[in-house]
């Protein structure tokens, strides 16, 4: 008995979201959605829809990057506040080798 895959169940190990950095995959995406709204907005001008939409997810895109370090930034003070209010955790001990 043979069992086939289908494209969007079969994933190389390299490809796996958890296998990949949040950093080179943001900057890849950020990357090539400006080279195409640049292009669109080349060929097209700026009263087209495409480019409007292009320009949109670039701004997405941008918006989503700066949400996950605000959040990143909030999360650290938040540790560092819980550190600062139980000096004696084990979370917060820090040792000098």
């Amino acid at each position: 008995m043979t069992t086939t895959t289908t494209p969007e169940t079969a994933m190389p190990a390299a490809l796996e979201p958890s296998a990949i950095p949040v950093e080179s995959t943001y900057g890849n995406r950020l990357s090539a959605a400006l080279e195409h709204a640049r292009r669109l907005t080349q060929m097209h001008g700026y009263q087209n829809v495409d480019v409007a939409l292009a320009w949109e997810t670039v701004e997405e895109l941008q918006a989503a990057h700066l949400r996950r370090l605000v959040q990143a930034i909030s999360c650290q003070s938040m540790f560092e506040r819980y550190c600062s209010e139980y000096p004696h955790a084990l979370e917060c001990r820090s040792y000098d080798c």
